[in-house]
């Protein structure tokens, strides 16, 4: 598969608006994918946007091209973890393990908005592509009993309004989800923002944490 990085493949000028998928973006969550971001909806599914503004517009692409391309590297990488040789996902099928959702130009700002068949595959399909918009290594989200267990925290949280709240009050509610990432990114959840893990995962709004390098972990409902 041939390496290419984000930031020169979105060469911006062409103003327009290109979505390859029905349906809105995110979801009751409102994530807009205004900005680089994890989206993590309510059924564990993961998303991600790649935006980036050039310093100059020019013509080098055009809103089709670009998509075309970013459907390119996607199917080499989903034919490569023995996928189909296809960039979209389609009703009544197998996710792919990385799928086009959206693709948008407008003046010299240009995202990208992919559906991830796997957690792994959002940090495997990033180093493939040489994404350097996130320093994230690893992913996982699930039930916070089983993501924290897993993954052998034993600090403290902080809830919303700054509260410290030991580990067993979070581990005992049932409904409460988790997304635990190594590295610094910004992550967006369809439900609620319940608590970060103490350290330096801070909570943005109230669907939305920004993590720093290491590892950290946002409950959500």
């Amino acid at each position: 598969m041939k390496k290419c990085k984000f930031p020169v493949f979105l060469a911006l000028g062409v103003a327009g608006f290109l979505m390859v998928s029905c349906g809105s973006l995110g979801g009751s969550g409102k994530w807009a994918a205004s900005e680089n971001s994890i989206y993590v909806t309510k059924k564990l599914e993961v998303q991600s946007a790649m935006v980036f503004t050039s310093a100059e517009a020019n013509e080098l692409y055009n809103q089709e091209e670009l998509a075309e391309e970013a459907r390119g590297w996607i199917k080499d990488y989903n034919v490569a973890r023995g996928a189909a040789a296809a960039a979209e996902n389609q009703d009544g099928t197998n996710k792919l393990p990385v799928a086009l959702k959206s693709c948008r130009l407008e003046g010299q700002t240009g995202a990208l908005v992919f559906d991830y068949g796997s957690p792994e595959d959002f940090v495997t399909f990033a180093q493939t592509v040489g994404d350097d918009t996130h320093t994230v290594t690893s992913l996982t989200v699930g039930a916070a009993s089983e993501v924290l267990t897993s993954g052998n925290y034993s600090g403290t949280f902080t809830a919303v309004d700054g509260a410290e709240v030991e580990i067993g009050e979070v581990t005992k509610q049932p409904k409460y989800k988790a997304v635990a990432v190594e590295g610094a990114g910004v992550v967006f959840v369809e439900g609620k923002v319940k608590y970060v893990s103490a350290g330096d995962t801070v909570i943005r709004d109230a669907h939305t944490a920004v993590t720093g390098e290491g590892m950290n972990y946002i409950i959500f409902q």
